[in-house]
């Protein structure tokens, strides 16, 4: 890939190697640059646009994904190295944190941009994801644990159209070790590596002279080859669709009058709702002050066991893909456990990865709450 013209996201942009990126970026042509930090951060070039993000705060990822609206490359640069001895399990933790569910947060977040343009994403590794550095162990467990990672999201996302790299990355004279005594590339010529990499489609970049030194070994090994190998066995599904939203519970009343009572979705789903939710093939369309309109239809129906909506012309004014659910499932299964009748509900589709993700769960949250007072009391239910 190259950069030129490209719009890319680097985290950890204020310092050190991730400033070189940004700096680097700028200087091939990228066309914006997003660039996340934990506190304030400003930038002469009016193609940078500065977020703040901590990687480790599930809230400040949604919210800095909110604010792109599209990306062609995004650059997982922001991490941590401490030494300590191997004992100190707190230490491993924040590692692991920031250098390896850091990222994954993020990746997670901003994937489907990344799908859409079918871009890639750089993971910013080290040599000790491949040998460990005993005085850097916990810097080690993180980058070894982030290079498998790397790999599943390279053989998740292949299907996407993403291409997921990994630069490891010899000692970089940077904050981080500094003060420890050994040969070091500075950030600009590692940055300089990484892109060049990057534009010749290396999978693996090796940017500085002690990495380089190992590149066509591990081009040829053993591991690679059974990277390949091992990307063919897929699960089923994605994970995406593992994450739908769903919530179970249970009441004393029989399936059929539970049934009953989600067909019945004015006394439960509160607004203004027009059309019919009985039989096969029935439209509703469901609208929430200016906040929410969308279309339901009834695409499966199985008496006093099943009930599926499904989901067009969804309008959600407090986002900025207001279509989201369009295209996605309601899903009612009802079975009766025991002396119990138990509700599982699934919209399927609606992720993680969605904008308004938090919202619609909580308003999902405060209906399945109010089908569940319907069911159990035979009465509707009032905002």
């Amino acid at each position: 890939m190259k950069v030129t013209n490209k719009t890319i996201l680097v985290t950890g942009a204020n310092r050190g190697l991730g400033k070189a990126l940004l700096e680097e970026a700028l200087r091939r042509g990228a066309k914006k640059v997003y660039a996340t930090t934990r506190g304030p951060f400003k930038h002469a070039d009016p193609r940078v646009t500065a977020l703040t993000l901590d990687q480790t705060d599930e809230i400040q990822i949604r919210q800095a994904a909110n604010e792109v609206s599209d990306l062609d490359l995004l650059v997982n640069n922001a991490g941590v190295a401490h030494s300590a001895e191997l004992i100190d399990v707190g230490v491993i933790q924040e590692h692991l944190d920031v250098n390896l569910l850091g990222p994954f947060r993020v990746t997670r977040a901003f994937s489907p941009l990344l799908k859409r343009s079918k871009g890639a994403i750089l993971n910013i590794l080290s040599l000790a994801a491949i040998a460990p550095v005993p005085i850097f162990a916990a810097y080690s467990i993180s980058k070894a644990a982030s290079h498998s990672m790397t790999q599943l999201f390279r053989a998740y996302l292949a299907t996407h159209g993403v291409a997921v790299h990994a630069a490891f990355l010899g000692p970089v004279d940077t904050d981080m070790v500094r003060d420890i005594p050994m040969d070091k590339a500075s950030p600009a010529s590692v940055a300089a590596g990484i892109f060049d990499g990057l534009e010749r489609g290396e999978e693996d970049i090796f940017p500085d002279s002690m990495a380089q030194a190992l590149a066509e070994g591990w081009r040829r090994g053993i591991v690679k080859a059974v990277e390949s190998q091992n990307a063919k066995y897929m699960p089923p599904e994605t994970p995406g669709k593992d994450e739908s939203f769903t919530r179970t519970f249970s009441v004393e009343q029989s399936p059929k009058e539970v049934f009953e009572a989600i067909n019945d979705v004015r006394s439960w789903w509160t607004g203004d709702i027009e059309g019919s939710s009985g039989k096969l093939g029935d439209e509703f369309t469901y609208r929430y002050k200016h906040l929410h309109r969308s279309t339901q239809k009834l695409v499966e129906i199985v008496p006093d066991k099943k009930v599926v909506w499904r989901v067009s012309n969804a309008h959600l004014s407090f986002t900025k893909t207001p279509a989201e659910w369009n295209d996605t499932q309601v899903v009612f299964e009802i079975a009766r456990k025991g002396d119990a009748t138990e509700v599982r509900f699934t919209h399927r589709g609606l992720v993680p990865t969605f904008e308004c993700f938090d919202a619609c769960s909580g308003g999902w949250t405060h209906y399945i709450g109010s089908l569940k007072k319907r069911i159990t009391t035979g009465l509707a239910q009032k905002e």
